[in-house]
């Protein structure tokens, strides 16, 4: 009779620590499922962010087509030509 009541006196505190350790290995599962839904909303925010200017741009383009070609190349009026904003004179042959 005496041997039963130690078993119990051993098996009791065993049974409480494996229910904390299941408790712990439970909560870690949903705060890595929370910190991995939480980064996806970050990258689809950012996603989103980028089509909009991306958006944004091209009918800035779209509209202003005339204008910025123009711009790039110089007024055309009155027959005088202007220089190109990237091509030059001179040759770099060093290279």
């Amino acid at each position: 009779m005496g041997l039963k009541s130690i078993e119990m006196q051993v098996a009791l505190p065993r049974t409480q620590d494996s229910g904390k350790i299941q408790e712990q290995v439970h909560k870690q599962g949903e705060h890595v499922q929370s910190t991995l839904t939480a980064s996806q909303l970050k990258e689809d925010k950012i996603k989103r962010n980028r089509i909009q200017e991306l958006e944004n741009t091209n009918s800035f383009l779209e509209k202003n087509s005339d204008t910025l070609k123009q711009d790039v190349y110089g007024k055309q009026s009155g027959g005088a030509t202007s220089r190109h904003p990237f091509l030059g004179k001179r040759i770099d042959y060093n290279g």
